[in-house]
């Protein structure tokens, strides 16, 4: 009976653990799905800011290789808008995400690491870097999941 009862206990722990597990592998596809629900609003030059918006939290802390910025929702909408009104300017035709990776760091929080190309009709990159990278740090919030920081990482060529 000794046995039954530790092994029944074994079980009992075995399995909270793998239910655990199971958790975070599914807030993990939550939020790379999330994630790539965001980057399709990039994929061509017709982007509407409006609705990307709604990605990002308020403030928004952004590490550029310039330097440190905060917006909040109408500061974001404004740098987005311009953005894609200067890529345009320049010939953009959209963007890819060409990599992605989250990383839980918690239930209600996730690095997520990307390489998008942010490209011209003729394929040439328009912020001159065709495999640029960008870290963020995306936060589960009453109203569902936001991005709070954006780093932007050297461009590696």
């Amino acid at each position: 009976m000794k046995i039954l009862m530790k092994f029944a206990g074994l079980v009992l722990l075995l399995s909270g653990h793998f239910s655990y597990a199971l958790s975070d592998i599914n807030t993990e596809q939550e939020v790379t799905q999330w994630y790539q629900s965001y980057a399709d609003h990039w994929k061509n030059a017709k982007v509407d800011v409006s609705k990307v918006s709604h990605y990002y939290a308020s403030p928004y802390y952004y590490l550029s290789t310039e330097g440190p910025l905060v917006d909040n929702t109408e500061t974001m909408k404004a740098s987005l808008q311009s953005y894609a009104d200067n890529w345009q300017k320049d010939g953009w035709s959209g963007a890819k995400l060409l990599s992605l990776r989250v990383d839980m760091l918690n239930k209600s929080s996730a690095m997520i690491f990307t390489v998008w190309d942010i490209y011209r009709q003729d394929g040439s990159s328009v912020i001159n870097c065709p495999q640029a990278p960008f870290t963020y740090l995306a936060a589960k919030t009453e109203n569902g999941w936001k991005l709070t920081l954006e780093i932007e990482n050297a461009c590696p060529n």
